[in-house]
């Protein structure tokens, strides 16, 4: 069960028909971004993800192992860009799937149903579409911005059977998306490019500034991976995390998978998320070196509810009013919020922050916001709606 997973995600939108009662009784989330479910009942929630995980992840294993082609032609350093407008291109309707990025308070961008992607420059309040890099429509695409310019896409092409090895690329733009540059390419049959190994399956990229960005891999048999680079990504060193307590990594698929990388301060966070054989577990590592090295620092009350970092202390598990959680310990202890954030979908929401008050809350490509540090929400509207 892992939070925030794209092809998850994708699949339990493609089945977003009006849930029954009884799902409605359960919180789940297959995979979403870890954040705990206070006074949901136990054993339904945890129920209700076991269920949801054993149906889907199959059917998304089998899909993420068909190999895709690789995109010929493309070589380092190949700038591209794509047309903002198609005069037979569909809106987006809802329910649909956005991913957001928010390096400030101001600055949000936003991907939307798999094929748009939008900034704003006014916190969600008016939206400029952008341009893809050309040549990206197979693979999964994760996108990652450090400000109103600067911007990355990572493409994972052709897993291997249990990840053992994935293909990749990774695209630079330095114009607020009007045009991409491939500044690395990572072919799943060979090594690795730049530094970035071909094995193991790429999760995710973020950057949290113009030269410092991170690239998490997993697999089903080791522990994940976190590339780091310190040149905007020209060259990439990696690191492991180390099991945390009572984690045991293991052959089978009880492994940890890393999410995004976010910089609070001087400290690098992330969240993990695997199964053991008592169930799904989440923790927080961090790092006070760069990424060199990971420490254990928490664990995540539920790990089907994401966690969003406010601050270097501060967590957020935001979910419906009354259910929500806070900590300001940097995990030591958990109490309840009273945020009014509330939902139809029983999905685990995506939760960013640009700062310290202002946030973003999307699932299933509706968009909220907040602007006093997740206490109060409102929505706004999801581009190309």
């Amino acid at each position: 069960m892992i939070p925030d997973d794209p092809e998850l995600r994708r699949a339990l939108d493609a089945r977003s028909g009006e849930p029954s009662p009884e799902f409605r009784g359960g919180l789940h989330q297959a995979l979403a971004r870890g954040r705990p479910a206070a006074n949901w009942i136990p054993a339904i929630a945890v129920a209700t993800v076991i269920v949801l995980t054993v149906a889907s992840v199959g059917v998304l294993l089998a899909a993420r192992n068909l190999a895709h082609p690789p995109h010929g032609g493309l070589v380092s350093g190949a700038r591209t860009a794509s047309p903002t407008t198609s005069p037979t291109e569909s809106p987006v309707v809802l329910p649909s799937q956005a991913y957001l990025s928010a390096p400030s308070r101001d600055i949000v961008w936003a991907f939307v149903d798999y094929r748009l992607l939008f900034r704003s420059q006014d916190s969600g309040q008016t939206w400029e579409r952008r341009q893809l890099p050309l040549g990206v429509d197979t693979g999964r695409l994760v996108f990652t911005f450090a400000d109103a310019d600067n911007g990355w896409a990572l493409l994972a092409i052709s897993p291997a059977t249990q990840c053992q090895a994935e293909g990749a690329q990774i695209w630079h733009t330095a114009d607020g998306a009007n045009t991409w540059r491939l500044i690395t390419s990572v072919a799943a049959e060979r090594a690795g490019g730049n530094g970035i190994r071909a094995e193991q399956c790429k999760e995710f990229i973020s950057f949290v500034d113009k030269a410092r960005g991170f690239v998490t891999a997993w697999d089903d048999n080791s522990p994940p991976t976190i590339y780091r680079t310190i040149d905007g990504g020209a060259t990439w060193k990696s690191s492991r995390l180390p099991d945390p307590p009572g984690f045991q990594t293991a052959t089978g698929g009880f492994t940890l998978r890393a999410q995004d990388v976010y910089r609070l301060g001087n400290v690098l966070l992330v969240t993990a998320y695997g199964m053991q054989e008592s169930g799904g577990k989440g923790y927080v590592f961090k790092s006070i070196d760069g990424g060199a090295g990971w420490t254990y620092t928490a664990t995540i009350p539920s790990p089907a509810i994401a966690v969003a970092f406010v601050t270097e202390s501060r967590w957020l598990q935001v979910i419906l009013p009354g259910q929500s959680v806070e900590t300001t310990d940097a995990g030591r202890s958990w109490h309840a919020y009273a945020s009014d954030y509330g939902q139809a979908a029983p999905v685990s929401p995506q939760v960013v922050f640009g700062d310290a008050s202002v946030g973003y809350a999307t699932v299933r490509g509706s968009i909220q916001r907040t602007e006093d540090g997740g206490l109060h929400w409102k929505y706004i509207k999801t581009p190309g709606t």
